[in-house]
């Protein structure tokens, strides 16, 4: 077969020709400054050449009807490197693409990107071996991190999604469901330290019902929301100290009852972990009944003692403070104000006997009769 030479639009061919087309082995050059030297057939390259192009990519392999096609080395410019199967000049089969920094990918392609099962492995040891579709993580994979950090599970279009495990590299671990690659519907996080949640995810936060257990025994079994205890629950302690009730934003707020380990209960009223209006029982038989601030007695409010004595009236910081009517069990009453629980300004004493004593007091002493 005769070698001649043919020119076309955008560059010219030499090499071996038949019926008027390149034919057999030939050099193409094109105006753009890139060149195809191999073999070719019916005027198109077919067969095993080689493809340099301008700006110093390379591609050495099989051609079928022009295009690469079959097993082939493209060679980047930029030190990246493509070792595998082509198809319609895109990768397509099983290849290795290698980056300049040493990262590399080994495993199947479809249509020039990641398809079916492969290895990605990054310059700093992380490591991904599962499924891919459409160049993304689909399926099951498991990633191991440079930290040491594993997730084995379900991927979705390149994040985690479905059911997986993940260890971190402190010790801590999630077992559970996963969404666009956050915790998100039942899942259990162990922590490092021991502690351990149990329940509903979303966006990755606890949400909805759940039970968080402290390393100390410390236990709240209860609804959940945005990451914090949020809507009824119960919390525990060891001791026994127990709160049954509502929550908002992490703290106590709204409706709820705490026994503490000795026997005493508070019924009533919280805000941000504080008691506002309810009804406390003291172990001793005593009862209080009224307003609270910062966990004491403040504002309106009564306290029965077990002996039957009374206090009714205002209280500030768990002092009887302002006015106020104090009743003894054998009828006996006070009338008056107070000061940090004790008589202090205007008051009537009042006897059964019918005596009546009207006076100013101070620190709880008589200082002036009415």
């Amino acid at each position: 077969m005769k070698k001649e030479t043919l020119t076309f639009d955008n560059g010219k061919y030499v090499g071996e020709v038949k019926e008027g087309k390149a034919h057999g082995k030939g050099t193409f050059t094109f105006e753009d400054g890139s060149k195809y030297i191999g073999q070719c057939k019916d005027g198109k390259q077919h067969g095993q050449g080689t493809y340099t192009w301008a700006d110093g990519n390379k591609y050495v392999g099989e051609h079928k009807d022009g295009e690469q096609h079959g097993q082939g080395t493209y060679t980047y410019a930029s030190g990246e490197k493509y070792v595998g199967q082509l198809k319609d000049n895109k990768y397509h089969g099983q290849g290795t693409f290698m980056w300049a920094d040493g990262t590399k990918y080994v495993g199947q392609y479809k249509d020039g990107k990641q398809h079916g099962q492969g290895t990605f492995m990054w310059a700093d040891g992380t490591k991904y071996v599962g499924e891919y579709k459409d160049g993304k993580k689909h399926g099951q994979g498991t990633s191991i991190f440079s930290d040491g950090a594993k997730y084995v599970g379900e991927y979705k279009d390149g994040k985690k999604h479905g059911q997986g495990t993940s260890i971190f590299s402190d010790g801590a671990k999630y077992v559970g469901q996963w969404k666009d690659g956050e915790y998100h519907g039942q899942g259990t996080f162990t922590f490092d330290d021991g502690a351990k949640y149990v329940g509903q995810w979303k966006d990755g936060d606890y949400h909805g019902q759940g039970t968080k257990t402290q390393p100390d025994g410390d236990k709240y079994v209860g609804e959940f929301k945005d990451g914090k205890q949020h809507g009824e629950g119960i919390f525990t302690r060891l001791d026994g100290t127990k709160y049954v009730g509502q929550s908002k934003n992490g703290e106590w707020h709204g409706q709820g009852t705490l026994t503490l380990d000795d026997g005493a209960q508070y019924v009533g009223q919280w805000k941000d972990h504080k008691m506002q209006q309810g009804t406390v029982t003291y172990p001793s038989g005593n009862k209080y009944v009224g307003e609270f601030k910062d966990g004491n007695k403040h504002g309106q409010g009564t306290f029965t003692y077990v002996s039957g004595n009374k206090y009714v009236g205002e209280w500030k910081e768990g002092d009887y403070h302002g006015q106020g009517t104090y009743t003894w069990a054998n009828g006996n009453k006070y009338v008056g104000e107070y000061k940090d629980g004790k008589y202090h300004g205007q008051g009537t004493y009042t006897a059964t006997d019918g005596t009546v004593i009207k006076g100013i007091r101070e620190n709880g002493k008589l200082v002036e009769l009415n």
